[in-house]
């Protein structure tokens, strides 16, 4: 329905709104930029020029939203993904908030909100929201080239689709609280303990569904013989 699309587009245009209001007031270095990264430690290590220090995440927002809208129209496997449209509405509203979270976080410090506030405390949860939820989701998803975890071998067999997601589905939830448990870790350690499990689980899953695929390749071959023999 196009009316629950008013909520992903309510927080679009309310980070539009906030770096409009928030412009006047941002504070820079003698160069016109506002900080726009840091690191491990909370510590500010980047910085961008204004405008587009401002603007920058709300059209990027707007960008993937569109791609996200389109992908139901262009999808081959359109049944398919009308099948989880619900689950697909909910990854793109927690999509566009975490986009939101994430802006506030970084343009908060450059408005001098917060003191020495690490925005790690913002992000992280944040990302590890849209873990968790991509982790639900995965579970819904039927076979398609845009949404889920697309290898050769879950796009060219249904089971092997189904298993592989449901794996997925539980290794971004571990991803999801190993993210949350890096904010009371070592600073050093953070960026691994979010970065390392989300590298095995996308390696995890892709020599999975290879070996669900072959498995289901033998079993199918067997059947064959089998048939063979009896004729």
């Amino acid at each position: 329905m196009v009316s629950r699309e008013l909520l992903p587009i309510a927080i679009i245009a309310l980070m539009f709104a906030i770096g409009f209001f928030a412009g006047p007031l941002v504070h820079t270095n003698a160069m016109g930029e506002m900080v726009s990264h840091w690191g491990a430690d909370g510590q500010a290590d980047g910085w961008i020029q204004k405008p587009l220090g401002l603007y920058m995440i709300p059209y990027l927002a707007v960008v993937f939203y569109v791609i996200f809208l389109l992908i139901p129209i262009i999808a081959v496997y359109r049944k398919n993904i009308e099948h989880f449209a619900d689950q697909f509405w909910g990854f793109k509203v927690i999509f566009v908030f975490m986009m939101a979270a994430i802006y506030v976080a970084t343009l908060a410090p450059a408005l001098g909100i917060w003191g020495n506030f690490d925005p790690l405390y913002i992000i992280v949860p944040a990302i590890a929201l849209l873990f968790f939820y991509v982790g639900h989701m995965l579970s819904f998803t039927r076979r398609n080239y845009f949404i889920g975890i697309r290898t050769p071998w879950t796009l060219a067999d249904e089971r092997v689709w189904e298993k592989t997601n449901h794996l997925g589905g539980k290794l971004f939830w571990v991803c999801g609280a190993l993210a949350l448990i890096s904010l009371v870790s070592p600073i050093d350690l953070r960026l691994w303990i979010v970065l390392l499990p989300f590298i095995f689980a996308v390696v995890c899953v892709y020599f999975y569904s290879l070996y669900l695929y072959r498995q289901t390749k033998r079993v199918h071959e067997r059947r064959l013989r089998a048939k063979g023999r009896r004729k």
